[in-house]
């Protein structure tokens, strides 16, 4: 039975996410993306894409399930947009699409983990042993040996940080709620802090 056990390996998939997410969620239909994304999060990216009056930003927590589910989803959800809003069915369709890109960009910045060669580096750095203590700290409340919270610290609350995002970015972590793993990162890294 495979399991996700290695911090490291799934830190790794973040060098491949756009191109994994695409693939992935190609042949999905928008009841499946729909799952992944969640009314709540759904009615944000709506809101956003309508230009309401209040204009609401997107979460960090519904900008990491937009990027989990992916562009294709992203997309099909649009569309599924344009053809079910009667206020938008007589819009430009060209100038909410771009709208939507800008939407699907905008959380990619807000939760990008930083550049590819920075997080390779921590991963690097952390190790596999370590790296998998983390996560499984992360995800199932595991065990953090004095040891590599020793080389946690060392390599410093930036990387940790970069690790974890990159991680709650792949599909495998689309049921996870990215608020709580950022705060549980925060908590991980002050607790080897005083350790």
């Amino acid at each position: 039975m495979a399991r996700l056990s290695n911090y490291l390996i799934l830190v790794a998939f973040f060098v491949a996410t756009t191109i994994a997410t695409i693939s992935a969620t190609e042949n999905e239909t928008l009841s499946q993306c729909g799952k992944y994304m969640g009314a709540h999060c759904g009615k944000q990216v709506a809101d956003k894409l309508r230009g309401s009056h209040i204009d609401t930003a997107i979460s960090s927590d519904c900008c990491y399930k937009l990027l989990q589910t992916g562009y294709p989803c992203h997309t099909k959800y649009t569309l599924y947009v344009l053809l079910n809003r009667p206020e938008l069915k007589h819009s430009n369709w060209t100038e909410l699409f771009a709208k939507s890109d800008q939407i699907y960009h905008e959380c990619d910045v807000l939760t990008s983990p930083g550049s590819i060669e920075f997080v390779a580096k921590c991963t690097e750095n952390l190790g596999n042993e370590c790296g998998e203590q983390v996560y499984n700290k992360l995800i199932h409340d595991g065990r953090i040996t004095k040891p590599c919270c020793q080389e946690l610290v060392k390599n410093g609350l930036q990387c940790h940080t970069a690790m974890v995002k990159s991680l709650i970015r792949i599909p495998e972590m689309r049921n996870a709620n990215a608020t709580e793993l950022m705060k549980k990162n925060s908590l991980i890294f002050n607790h080897c802090l005083h350790v």
